[in-house]
C-alpha cells in the first residue's frame, strides 16, 4: 500500500472541507495545503530571525521586521526582504489562527491575528506580478476569516491529535 505524501493528506482533506464550506478555488486549496506543508517543519514556520539569530514568534516583531526592511535609513528599501517578511505574517497568522487558535485565543489575539493575516495577503497581492498568484492573495485577504474558521473545524474533525486505541493512524488521519 502506498501512503499519500503529506501534500496530497492536506489537499485531500481541505478540498473536501473547502467545498463543504463553500470555498471551490483550486489554486486556494492547493496554496493552503503547500503552507500547511511546510508549515510542519518548525523550522519553516519560524523560518524569520532578529539580528541575534533568534526566530520571530510573534506577529508585532515580524511587522517591526517588515518596518526595518521599508526604512530607507537602512540605505535602499529592502522590497525583496519586506515581501519576504509580508506573506510569512499572512501565513503564520492563518496557520496559527486557523489550527492553534485555542493558543491565540488565549492570549486575546484572535481578532489581531485576523487583521494582521488579511492585511498581509492584501500588501502580498500588491507586490505580487503574477496575476493567478495576485488572485489567490485576494481570496485569501477576502476570505481569511472564513478560511482560519474552516481551518479551525477541520483541525477538531479531521486533524485528529488524539485517536481511538482500536483505531488504525492511518485510517485517523485520512478519515473524511
Amino acid at each position: 500500500m502506498r501512503l499519500p505524501t503529506l501534500n496530497q493528506f492536506f489537499r485531500h482533506q481541505l478540498q473536501r472541507g473547502f467545498h463543504a464550506h463553500g470555498l471551490t478555488e483550486p489554486a486556494t486549496v492547493d496554496y493552503v495545503s503547500e503552507l500547511l506543508t511546510r508549515f510542519s517543519q518548525s523550522r519553516a514556520l519560524y523560518a524569520l530571525h532578529d539580528t541575534a539569530g533568534r526566530p520571530l514568534e510573534y506577529i508585532v516583531d515580524m511587522l517591526q521586521e517588515r518596518q526595518w526592511a521599508q526604512s530607507p535609513e537602512q540605505g535602499a528599501r529592502n522590497f525583496a526582504r519586506e515581501r519576504l517578511v509580508t506573506q510569512h505574517i499572512g501565513e503564520y497568522a492563518l496557520f496559527m489562527s486557523g489550527l492553534f487558535r485555542e493558543r491565540v485565543q488565549a492570549r486575546g489575539q484572535l481578532n489581531y491575528y485576523i487583521a494582521q493575516g488579511s492585511s498581509a495577503y492584501w500588501h502580498c497581492a500588491d507586490y505580487e506580478p503574477n496575476g493567478n498568484r495576485q488572485r489567490v492573495y485576494r481570496r485569501l485577504y477576502y476570505g481569511f476569516a472564513h478560511i482560519s474558521n474552516i481551518l479551525n473545524h477541520l483541525r477538531h474533525k479531521q486533524f485528529p491529535m488524539a485517536r481511538p486505541a482500536n483505531e488504525n493512524m492511518l485510517v485517523a488521519f485520512w478519515r473524511a
